[in-house]
């Protein structure tokens, strides 16, 4: 089973894009940086960046990593509405998760 679909709409971002998309699509808005009016989609690029950074480097700190999980971030972004402190938030939760996880 593939969880990349066969095209992408440009612009847009992949329903499960990664394997920790569907615990966060569902837990995004009880977060306590959630604002009434986000969506997933608003806050999917920031999930995967710290997701993705947590599985190449176990053994890094967060606040080491911050400069460059914010140049990660905004180059993958698109369409999200968050700006860097609320992203930042998003990113550490999901580092911080997956740390917990042992990814």
């Amino acid at each position: 089973m593939t969880t990349t679909p066969g095209y992408q709409i440009p612009g847009r971002t992949a329903t499960e894009q990664f394997p920790d998309s569907g615990y966060w699509n569902q837990q995004y808005s009880s977060e306590p940086y959630y604002l009434e009016g986000d969506t997933y989609e608003d806050y999917a690029a920031a999930y995967e960046t710290g997701y993705s950074a947590r599985r190449r480097d176990p053994a890094a700190e967060f606040a080491a990593a911050e400069d460059a999980l914010r140049r990660e971030w905004e180059g993958r972004k698109g369409n999200s509405r968050l700006d860097w402190s609320r992203a930042r938030l998003a990113i550490q939760r999901a580092w911080e998760r997956g740390d917990a996880h042992g990814t």
